[in-house]
């Protein structure tokens, strides 16, 4: 039987996600304000909306959340992490959910520390944007509990990048990384996190954690 995928916030590492999972596996249905990417099984829907979308799955495997800033000033992140999180939940919450994989970033660690930064660590960040998105994990936390992975990713590149952050991590690595949670039930106890940033002797983040699990991140650059 196919498992049922149901992807919020559908885009380039959503499109790039669907083309390297088995169709004969899963069944996909996008959630997102456009159909930018042409994909099949689209549902349009405005996350700030409270407008409510439908979906044809009795059960959900796995969900996988992209929030996206509305604008880079304290409310485009608080509308884009936090209130889609919350609007987000009072729909499928109603639907039986087995995983809940939801994309966070390295911002929640402080920029100015100079330690290797791992997702044991308390973390204290100091922009706005660090502490919202902060929040928003712990709003998922509380909402999902052992269903939820958190996936912090580092600053994203491709080939087509100018510049590439200190800590970095490939468009095709971060598709991986969801399709090898999406593939593997390790059956966490509780919530986990994963940072996710590749090799780079002059990064900041710890990426330990997800490779003693089985992850190998291809190199890129």
């Amino acid at each position: 039987m196919k498992k049922n995928i149901l992807i919020i916030g559908y885009g380039d590492l959503g499109k790039r996600l669907t083309n390297i999972l088995d169709s004969n596996l899963y069944n996909f249905s996008h959630v997102s304000r456009n159909n930018k990417y042409d994909s099949d099984d689209f549902i349009k829907w405005d996350w700030l909306s409270e407008k409510e979308f439908e979906h044809n799955f009795e059960k959900i495997d796995v969900v996988i959340f992209f929030p996206k800033p509305a604008k880079n000033d304290q409310s485009g992140y608080e509308d884009g992490f936090k209130n889609s999180a919350e609007n987000l939940y009072k729909i499928i919450a109603r639907t039986s959910i087995d995983k809940f994989i939801s994309i966070s970033s390295t911002r929640v660690y402080n920029k100015e520390s100079e330690s290797l930064c791992r997702e044991i660590d308390s973390i204290h960040p100091t922009d706005f944007r660090g502490k919202l998105i902060k929040q928003y994990e712990e709003k998922q936390i509380a909402l999902y509990k052992n269903k939820l992975i958190i996936l912090r990713f580092s600053g994203l590149y491709d080939s087509q990048s100018k510049e590439i952050s200190k800590n970095h991590l490939h468009r095709d690595n971060a598709a991986k990384i969801i399709k090898f949670f999406i593939e593997n039930n390790f059956y966490f106890k509780s919530h986990q996190i994963f940072n996710c940033s590749e090799d780079n002797p002059l990064g900041q983040i710890s990426n330990k954690k997800i490779k003693d699990l089985g992850f190998i991140f291809k190199e890129y650059n």
